[in-house]
């Protein structure tokens, strides 16, 4: 059995949501759209190729070569991707997705001066065994060495239009966690980077944080392997995008309650009472 950050996750929002999704791989009971996922997906399907590839077919890649390739793997997404393009939220074209990963890619690679994609590796998969025949794993979007002190930076990319907002910093330490499971160190700096704005966000770590969360995941693991009943956790947070919010009864319990709360609030403050009469 393997547990991803996500599936960790899941299980600590939401212990039924997690039994659902990881254990019994129910299929969603809400449509799925990938609307949100493109822009992000693109850009990282971008730099996981030329890190990982095309750097080593030639020392420099013109603008004219970089949106051409992206829009390439911009149809091949676009193929394996569900996108319910009606929806009420969806607020940009296909065309606009392509054009503003196009100009976000192209001017991180100038600013980077594309030097520093030669020194990363993209898509890293590392799998820890635990003693309770749980396995811990992650896909680690970016490690980079510096060729000069080789000092190891591990960042996750990400494709939001929100600096800071709807980030666990727990995602990029469970990445370092197995980076350290794996290669016995900790990396020397680790944050998120996100792409619309070329800009780093830098989390803190060091041994103490490490073993904090490594406490934190061992008891996790253990409560897992041990569960006989997956409670559900309603809250309008993890609610709001799960999967099975639709047939999930201590969720719909939930909004009936709040529903009825509302109501009643309301015909309170529409009271007037009439002294005299």
């Amino acid at each position: 059995m393997n547990l991803s950050y996500n599936a960790w996750k899941t299980f600590c929002e939401c212990p039924k949501k997690y039994y659902f999704k990881y254990r019994l791989k129910e299929a969603p009971t809400v449509p799925q759209n990938d609307y949100f996922a493109l822009y992000g997906c693109l850009v990282e399907r971008f730099f996981t190729m030329f890190s990982n590839i095309w750097r080593f077919n030639s020392p420099y890649m013109p603008e004219n070569v970089i949106r051409e390739k992206t829009a390439r793997l911009y149809e091949d997404l676009l193929a394996t991707s569900t996108v319910i393009w009606n929806a009420p939220f969806v607020k940009f074209s296909r065309q606009d997705i392509l054009a503003q990963a196009q100009t976000d890619i192209c001017a991180i690679m100038d600013s980077h001066n594309q030097n520093f994609f030669f020194n990363t590796q993209s898509e890293i998969d590392i799998k820890v065994s635990t003693s309770v025949g749980i396995d811990l794993t992650g896909r680690i979007d970016f490690i980079h060495e510096n060729p000069l002190d080789k000092r190891i930076l591990l960042f996750d990319g990400k494709g939001t239009d929100k600096i800071g907002k709807n980030i666990d910093p727990n995602q990029i330490l469970f990445y370092s966690l197995l980076y350290y499971f794996h290669f016995k160190r900790i990396p020397d700096e680790v944050g998120f980077f996100y792409y619309r704005f070329n800009e780093f966000y830098p989390v803190h770590i060091d041994m103490e944080t490490i073993n904090t969360l490594r406490a934190k995941v061992s008891l996790d693991i253990k409560d897992i392997a041990s569960k006989t009943f997956w409670e559900a956790r309603p809250c309008t947070k993890a609610c709001k995008y799960c999967d099975y919010r639709n047939t999930c009864i201590e969720r719909l319990e939930r909004a009936s309650k709040r529903r009825k709360k509302s109501k009643m609030n309301i015909q309170e403050e529409g009271t007037v009472t009439l002294f005299g009469l």
